[in-house]
């Protein structure tokens, strides 16, 4: 859930030079690229924008009815664009949409998560489990074949060609981890921060970090080989839950809180980007590079498109340690 929150100060900053605030979208939970457009989706529904200057491209309008609350975008390598939302899965290609639901083969609820694997398949994550699409058929998994939980809000496959699925559920083991034969679950009990998981990457190393949290209570988990570690508020962070994390071409992490701004780290010390500093919310929901290397952070009141944060962190001063 995205928080407002009244009664900072001082208040938000205009945008430094090369950094826009694009609104509508608010509430921005999903983005995607797309040749010399950014998708965007939420509560709201897409829009589709123009990746060079920020603007807004119009839609027709029937393209909008069946989208309700967007939750994930993702586009293959056929160049389609797949929509996760509410009402089930929706592809866009060549001018044509098509509508998957449970009728089609999809597990029944909302569509929470997307994934395009090493193989060119489809996984799509709902609220009650995770389904695979070949293009031709469909298998699911839920917690009866050994997913540790649903809904399954974040899917993401490693370098060596694993699964790992996260849920938000917080009273449930927060990844499962899938190497297609077996399936093995992980918890605050394995070294996981906080059982609510809200983002994966692989960083270049090899690490993985998971995003987690939920209220006042979480942290980033990082997992080399067999080995876990956690970073908190006292690290770094901005919040302790984080909501999302993010490895940028230069090698920096970004690390987006719920309510309490964006942390990046080079790897031994800490800046932290808020809405004074002229980003467009506290909430940074999802974050991308483009390929001109341009920032696209999804946030709960709007999206923020940076042309170069380096300016920036260098009036904020060296980055400090905690």
């Amino acid at each position: 859930m995205a928080f407002v929150l009244t009664g900072r100060t001082p208040p938000p900053a205009a945008p430094p030079p090369g950094w826009m605030i694009i609104r509508p979208p608010y509430v921005t939970l999903a983005l995607a690229e797309q040749d010399d457009l950014i998708w965007a989706g939420g509560p709201d529904g897409i829009v589709a924008i123009e990746r060079s200057t920020g603007e807004l491209l119009p839609l027709s309008p029937n393209d909008w009815h069946q989208l309700d609350y967007v939750r994930d975008l993702l586009v293959d390598r056929h160049d389609a664009l797949w929509i996760g939302h509410q009402a089930g899965l929706t592809r866009y290609q060549g001018g044509t949409w098509e509508t998957f639901t449970a009728a089609d083969g999809l597990l029944p609820g909302a569509v929470t998560a997307l994934w395009g694997a090493q193989d060119g398949v489809l996984w799509i994550g709902t609220e009650t489990g995770v389904t695979r699409y070949n293009g031709a058929s469909w298998q699911r998994f839920t917690t009866k074949d050994g997913l540790g939980a649903a809904p399954v809000n974040v899917i993401f496959q490693d370098r060596e060609g694993v699964f790992w699925l996260g849920s938000y559920s917080p009273n449930k083991a927060g990844i499962s981890r899938y190497d297609g034969i077996a399936w093995r679950t992980y918890s605050t009990h394995d070294g996981l921060a906080h059982n609510s998981v809200n983002g994966i990457i692989q960083e270049r190393c090899g690490a993985l970090w998971f995003a987690t949290g939920l209220g006042d209570r979480g942290g980033a988990s990082r997992l080399q080989g067999d080995t876990w570690s956690t970073l908190t508020k006292r690290d770094g962070l901005a919040g302790e839950k984080v909501r999302s994390v993010f490895e940028d071409q230069n090698g920096r992490l970004w690390f987006g809180s719920e309510w309490d701004g964006t942390a990046i780290t080079d790897g031994t010390s800490w800046t932290i980007l808020t809405p004074q500093d002229g980003l467009a919310g506290w909430e940074t929901m999802e974050m991308l590079q483009d390929s001109d290397g341009v920032f696209w952070l999804a946030t709960e009141n709007g999206i923020s498109r940076i042309e170069s944060v380096d300016v920036t962190l260098a009036q904020k001063g060296p980055l400090s340690s905690p």
